[in-house]
């Protein structure tokens, strides 16, 4: 608690705004994590490997919105004035999603053609998903502005979000559709995702001691950044939370 004191008050140092008081509440939330940019899809295929345990997704950044959570602390400092300037940092494990539409089996990996090299066989129809799973330490310094509402209060929160990557894993499944229902899962655990910087506005609706949260990150971080050569290896994180807090003084 010393410490994330002292970050706080970094931040108001900086501000030079004379504080009226410091909040320290604790938080829950979810919400839907999915990837944009130019190679995020909303569909891919499975590669069937020998063993299985290097079975593995095409294209696991999928466009599609998974569920996450996460739990944390915040500590703000508010001004006479209304200005806020606060720290926010906790655990999150967040997911996306890419529908599954094909499976390339390892033993039809490759064809045969007369007077010509191995050439690969298409994958087989197949229908399941995949989710790329990351677990966050996340740290969100932000600045902000109090409005008062009657017996309500609305902080306006628009700061960075810090997503410190602690593990990423795929885990994917899907069965064939050929009417030998194949079925091949993946559980792979990928090199960990670069941090990830998002843009971040947040708001909170508060009553008393309770608050009701919501913001929307966007990311800068390029998760395919380490891939050279093409320019089109782009996807990077969007990012919706809702939840609740509890001021604790």
């Amino acid at each position: 608690m010393k410490a994330f004191t002292l970050t706080l008050s970094f931040f108001f140092i900086l501000t030079g705004v004379y504080a009226q008081k410091i909040e320290f509440s604790v938080q829950a939330n979810s919400g839907f994590f999915r990837y944009a940019g130019k190679s995020a899809t909303a569909e891919s295929y499975i590669h069937q490997g020998q063993p299985k345990i290097s079975n593995y997704t095409n294209n696991p950044y999928g466009n599609k919105s998974g569920f996450g959570y996460g739990a944390g602390l915040q500590g703000q400092f508010v001004s006479k004035g209304g200005f806020i300037a606060g720290l926010q940092a906790g655990y999150e494990a967040l997911k996306s999603k890419v529908d599954i539409n094909g499976i390339l089996l390892y033993n039809t990996s490759y064809d045969y053609l007369p007077g010509a090299n191995f050439v690969q066989a298409p994958p087989v129809d197949a229908r399941g998903e995949t989710y790329l799973k990351n677990k966050f330490l996340n740290v969100s310094p932000y600045i902000g502005y109090r409005i008062g509402l009657k017996n309500i209060k609305l902080d306006l929160m628009p700061g960075i979000d810090l997503g410190f990557t602690l593990t990423t894993y795929e885990n994917g499944k899907a069965t064939t559709t050929d009417g030998n229902n194949t079925t091949v899962q993946t559980g792979l655990k990928h090199d960990k995702a670069p941090t990830d910087v998002r843009i971040k506005f947040g708001a909170a609706l508060i009553y008393n001691r309770v608050g009701l949260n919501a913001s929307y990150a966007h990311g800068l971080t390029n998760y395919q950044g380490n891939i050279i050569g093409d320019a089109n290896f782009e996807a990077h994180s969007e990012l919706m939370r809702f939840g609740v807090s509890y001021r604790l003084n």
